[in-house]
């Protein structure tokens, strides 16, 4: 059937139908989750568009929304944050830090990789209500024994990241720094 509404040739049973039939009350609510959810849909689409696909030597210059904790001197934003290093094995490293992703809601691992004698774990963690992007880095290294950390957490898109990229740091280093570890030592 055909509902004329306002001189238009509007279907009961289209979308702009059944919007129009709606009350006030519900049409505000509608419309703002349609228009979150049209945001978050842009938001992946760029998202994708910018991914970084291999641990960055270092933060862009002056970045508002990238932490790094390295043993080599590239920390930046680190903020009273120390590089990791523990009595394990590689491997044991690894898993755990594999584990710390996959143990997170809105996370994943990517990628590892053996780099010459580091391993590089490669994960995405999405923030929360936006669902931004951010890729994070742990690449782990034998030196003398003793598995060392270096962590590398960046925003994909935006100039700030309003504390996020530190805030997940200071957790995995936390978490981390909790472990219970093997006391093996760290070879390879």
């Amino acid at each position: 059937m055909e509902n004329i509404h306002g001189g238009e040739g509007v279907s009961e049973g289209s979308i702009v139908g059944r919007w129009k039939q709606l009350p006030p009350k519900m049409k505000w609510p509608s419309g703002i989750v349609a228009g979150w959810l049209i945001l978050i849909l842009l938001i992946q689409v760029a998202n994708s568009m910018t991914a970084i696909s291999s641990m960055p030597a270092e933060c862009p210059e002056d970045s508002m929304n990238c932490v790094r904790i390295a043993h080599d001197g590239t920390s930046f934003h680190s903020d009273g944050l120390e590089p990791l290093a523990f009595n394990a094995s590689k491997e044991e490293v690894v898993s755990v830090v594999e584990n710390w992703f996959e143990d997170r809601w809105f996370a994943s691992v990517l990628s590892v990789e053996d780099e010459g004698t580091s391993t590089v774990i490669h994960g995405v963690d999405h923030t929360e209500f936006w669902f931004f992007a951010d890729d994070v880095f742990a690449e782990v290294s034998c030196v003398d024994g003793i598995a060392e950390l270096n962590l590398h957490s960046q925003s994909r898109l935006g100039v700030g990241d309003m504390g996020e990229n530190r805030r997940r740091m200071t957790e995995f280093i936390s978490d981390l720094s909790s472990e219970e570890w093997s006391n093996e030592p760290c070879e390879g």
